[in-house]
């Protein structure tokens, strides 16, 4: 049995003034832009050394367009006036007790000068509506200790941490991620 495919066809919804849309290769740019930001303002460059957004970004642009391309990722984004302000993915699950069921969430990212109006949770309500529609019956994710923001966010939208952590060494901190899991049974 193959696993569902988290893609569906483009499709736009909205909420408020904001467009909800799927992504394509052709925003690499913008995402890798609100990725970048979003990071820095949680993270301040404890997670990853990345130059800022600039000339030098090129490698990080392209890997996000071949990402985008890839069949088993679904984005969607939060577009107002042209301009992308957050995104959200989901793809089959990597982990190694995946179960073929599940779905994972790698990002949830919103513009920082956006954060506060909602966006997030649009995106994650479409996120958990494809993977519904997808046939998927359990959502998971990965959220740092540090990113305590988003663990508030992630408890409040109604996951749950399974007890499941992983230590990356690698970087200028000492990284401890949490996993987070939601039931789409519902």
């Amino acid at each position: 049995m193959s696993s569902p495919s988290p893609r569906a066809p483009r499709d736009e919804a909205t909420h408020g003034d904001v467009a909800l849309r799927d992504a394509g290769p052709d925003d690499a740019e913008a995402i890798e832009f609100v990725h970048y930001a979003a990071r820095e303002a949680v993270y301040g460059g404890k997670v990853v050394d990345w130059p800022p957004p600039g000339p030098d970004r090129p490698g990080r642009v392209e890997r996000w367009r071949t990402w985008l391309s890839s069949p088993d990722v679904s984005c969607i984004v939060a577009e107002r006036d042209g301009r992308i302000l957050g995104f959200c993915t989901i793809r089959p699950s990597r982990d190694d007790d995946a179960s073929e069921s599940e779905v994972e969430m790698p990002t949830l990212y919103v513009d920082p000068d956006a954060w506060g109006r909602g966006l997030g949770r649009a995106l994650c309500d479409a996120c958990v509506a494809r993977a519904k529609d997808r046939g998927f019956r359990t959502l998971t994710l990965w959220v740092l200790a540090m990113n305590e923001r988003a663990r508030r966010f992630y408890d409040a939208f109604g996951f749950e941490p399974d007890g499941t952590t992983k230590i990356d060494e690698g970087t200028t901190e000492r990284l401890v991620a949490h996993r987070y899991r939601l039931s789409l049974e519902s």
